[in-house]
This record gives structure tokens, sequence and C-alpha cells, in this order.
């Protein structure tokens, strides 16, 4: 399945923990800082990525589609989906969201396309 946005999706921080508690998820803030973005890659968990502050974009290698996002955007990326966030100029202010608590070095933990199971 592939990422899913939803865009202007919420105005308030109060929305999106609405959200997360609607969707019985745990989350946590993630600020991505001004970067080229990572490689494509995919995680363990299935994840809410709720934009609070700044835009970027997202490649869904499924599709080999970039979206564009910004504050008040939703995106879903299921579990094991090949994605890559895109350039950050300044920074990107998320509130993330994952269906259980994780040590933050396992949280977000990325890999590669090649150590991907066969779907």
């Amino acid at each position: 399945m592939a990422l899913r946005f939803y865009k202007q999706f919420f105005k308030t921080k109060t929305e999106v923990l609405a959200d997360i508690t609607k969707n019985d998820t745990w989350p946590t803030t993630f600020v991505s800082g001004a970067t080229e973005g990572p490689p494509v890659h995919w995680h363990k968990d299935e994840v809410h990525a709720y934009i609070m502050e700044g835009e970027t974009d997202f490649l869904d290698a499924e599709t080999n589609e970039r979206v564009l996002v910004c504050a008040g955007d939703k995106i879903i990326v299921p579990m094991g989906e090949l994605h890559a966030e895109g350039a950050i100029k300044d920074r990107v202010v998320y509130i993330l969201a994952i269906p259980e608590p994780r040590l933050p070095e396992h949280f977000l933990a990325k890999f590669t396309p090649e150590e991907r199971p066969n779907k």
C-alpha cells in the first residue's frame, strides 16, 4: 500500500493529539534540520506524521511520486513502504505516532530497500 497524504488535516496540536488518541498510537516530537534528505528507506512500524511547522516533500517509492507537504498535513507511511523525506531548507517539526513505544535507538530505525522482506 502506498503512502497516504491528507492535506490540511489539522489546525491545532489539540486536533493532532485527539487523532493520536483515536488511533491508539504513541506520539513523539521529531525535528528535521536543514538536509538534502535521506535515501529511500522503510520502517518496521506504520508511522503517522503530522507536519507542525515547515515544508518538505515525500517520495512515495511505490508510485515514484513526490508530494509537497506543509504545516497542517498528515502522512501515513505504512509499515515496510519504501519512501524518503525530501530536502529541507530550514527545519520541519513533526509529531510522529507509532503503534507502540520504542527505545530511542529503535524509534524510526531506517532500513535499506535490500533489507526489506519480500512483499
